[in-house]
């Protein structure tokens, strides 16, 4: 590693990835620790649901993932994983992104954040910290299609912009966002902050919101529902009792049994206050 690794102890973040292999600017080493992240550290965000405010500095997001054992968002895991790989000798960037909403158009928003990496001559897409299914793998923005986890995406350029598309089960192309390509620091993203804790529109708040990747896909869980996306086949499931949800927890928080703890009885939670509020409406 260069010097200026002594910023943050790597080698714990490392264990907390569980990554041995050696640390290189090259394409398979970057393949290797996004692989390592993804499958290592979940998506969540459920101290936000009790007021918390998270913290965008490098050292307590650091102490958050790799000393207290938690997940983040892609305001906490990215630019951590991206400021890991500049001292691992990659060139990065940290850019917006804005997603595309299930009802055909885009998300108002710029608030997720994505890295772009130069390794071997090739910009690469890497996305440490999506609740949905992006790739699993580092993407070549070329936009050459490339199966991963038995999905195809590629990126293309719509509207003057890079735009990430994945191929669904009927073989069309469909929006998962598109990214800027200016690079930004914390001043630049730190209103997303503000923003998810107190917007009424906000799609982050009241509900328990959880993902983790695994080998052949991805599980995660929003509120009643979970969703697996699995060899190139997507399910949805609904929550039905505490027992269910309990369940579907397990599957994105193994390995963190106070996370899982925690997650279910915030479930339980927001299960009563959204059935309180239904009776106070009728």
């Amino acid at each position: 590693m260069p010097p200026d690794s002594e910023q943050l102890p790597w080698e714990a973040y490392l264990r907390r990835l569980g990554h041995e292999g050696p640390i290189e600017p090259t394409a398979d080493c970057l393949r290797a620790l996004v692989t390592a992240h993804l499958r290592s550290i979940p998506y969540e965000m459920l101290e936000s649901l009790e007021g918390v405010r998270p913290s965008l500095q490098y050292a307590d997001i650091f102490h958050k993932l790799v000393r207290r054992h938690r997940g983040g968002t892609c305001l906490e895991a990215t630019p951590l994983f991206g400021h890991f790989l500049r001292a691992a000798g990659f060139e990065v960037r940290l850019v917006a992104a804005q997603m595309w909403r299930v009802g055909g158009d885009w998300w108002p928003h710029w608030d997720h954040l994505v890295l772009l990496v130069e390794a071997e001559g090739a910009t690469w897409l890497v996305d440490v910290g999506f609740l949905m299914f992006s790739p699993p793998q580092p993407l070549d923005v070329s936009g050459a299609p490339q199966e991963q986890a038995g999905w195809t995406f590629r990126v293309v350029r719509e509207d003057g912009g890079p735009v990430l598309l994945r191929a669904g089960t009927d073989g069309d192309w469909a929006p998962v966002y598109r990214f800027a390509e200016q690079p930004l620091d914390i001043p630049d993203y730190a209103w997303i902050v503000d923003f998810h804790l107190e917007a009424e529109d906000s799609p982050l708040t009241g509900s328990v919101l959880c993902s983790r990747t695994l080998a052949d896909g991805k599980v995660v869980v929003l509120g009643d529902n979970v969703v697996r996306a699995r060899n190139g086949a997507q399910t949805i499931d609904y929550l039905a009792d505490p027992k269910d949800a309990e369940q579907a927890l397990g599957e994105v928080l193994a390995g963190h049994p106070a996370l899982l703890t925690e997650a279910a009885d915030a479930w339980r939670k927001a299960r009563a206050n959204r059935r309180e509020n239904a009776r106070r409406i009728i």
